[in-house]
């Protein structure tokens, strides 16, 4: 009988994978270098305002702190708490206009055939483009016009101006959805809102979450519309606010390094609060049904 040998090609060994993960090339090291300076110019900053927060002396130099808590005991106080608040109403308004007008306008853009909807769409990614700032002008005389110089007002036109990169972010997620979904429920005789509310918004709350977080962050962080748009001193927002510790002769480097952090918290808290939505994804089982 003759037999046959059967060549078996083997595999390299564990060690050898590893070496080749493990190897040094000039990709890998200029990739790595570039990582570690941004990661230095995010956390150089960052360890300043946590350290000058506690240091009794602090300046705009990095160095060892002489412990004190003075400066998160003038940040606490009323008045700069109060303009946390303003802060935190402005950005509240401007998160609650611009997402649901965004959410609606992503809807019809998606699921509707509407005429000119290819231009239509290039004018408002241009639009998302634009900074306001440019009509700060103008604007500024139609709200004193209309005497809206106020915090409402304001926090409105925060929101609108958010609304067209709302309605790109939405709009990626409202395409996700199966219009089988749609089709079905049209079955049943439900109306379009009850469609837009009941089918398209629970598929969409990543989406919503994510375009909910751009515009309170658009909004927090302003200060050029609030300073301009807004009459009232006790209506600044922290932003504005923050601005006041910074005098003509001297700068309170401690004080605003202690504010800085108490004006991130609620973005922080913002973020942790969605953070399930973003790992939830899209949980389309049992929708059908």
């Amino acid at each position: 009988m003759q037999t046959t040998s059967v060549e078996r090609t083997s595999s390299p060994p564990p060690g050898q994978k590893a070496n080749k993960r493990n190897k040094i090339t000039a990709d890998r090291v200029v990739s790595n270098s570039a990582a570690l300076v941004l990661a230095a110019f995010f956390a150089l900053p960052m360890l300043w305002m946590v350290l000058a927060s506690v240091d009794h002396g602090a300046t705009n130099q990095l160095r060892a702190p002489d412990l004190t808590a003075e400066h998160y005991w003038v940040a606490v106080q009323a008045d700069n708490l109060a303009a946390l608040g303003n802060s935190l109403l402005i950005s509240t308004v401007a998160t609650v206009v611009g997402t649901a007008v965004a959410f609606i306008a992503a809807y019809v853009f998606s699921k509707h055939n509407i005429p000119f909807k290819n231009p239509l769409l290039l004018t408002v990614l241009f639009l998302s483009g634009v900074p306001i700032s440019i009509l700060i002008v103008p604007v500024y005389k139609m709200f004193a016009t209309l005497g809206w110089l106020s915090i409402i007002p304001t926090g409105i036109l925060l929101g609108v101006t958010a609304i067209p990169f709302q309605i790109y972010q939405l709009k990626n997620f409202v395409d996700a959805v199966p219009p089988e979904l749609e089709e079905a429920a049209a079955l049943e005789q439900a109306s379009t809102l009850q469609i837009l509310f009941r089918v398209i918004l629970p598929l969409t709350k990543p989406g919503l979450a994510s375009a909910a977080i751009f515009g309170f962050v658009n909004a927090w962080g302003n200060f050029l519309m609030p300073v301009v748009l807004i009459n009232s001193l006790a209506d600044q927002p922290a932003p504005v606010h923050l601005f006041g510790f910074m005098g003509s002769n001297s700068i309170n480097y401690g004080v605003i390094a202690a504010y800085s952090i108490v004006y991130s918290f609620p973005l922080i808290i913002l973020f942790l609060g969605m953070s399930h939505q973003f790992k939830a994804g899209f949980s389309l089982g049992g929708a059908v049904k």
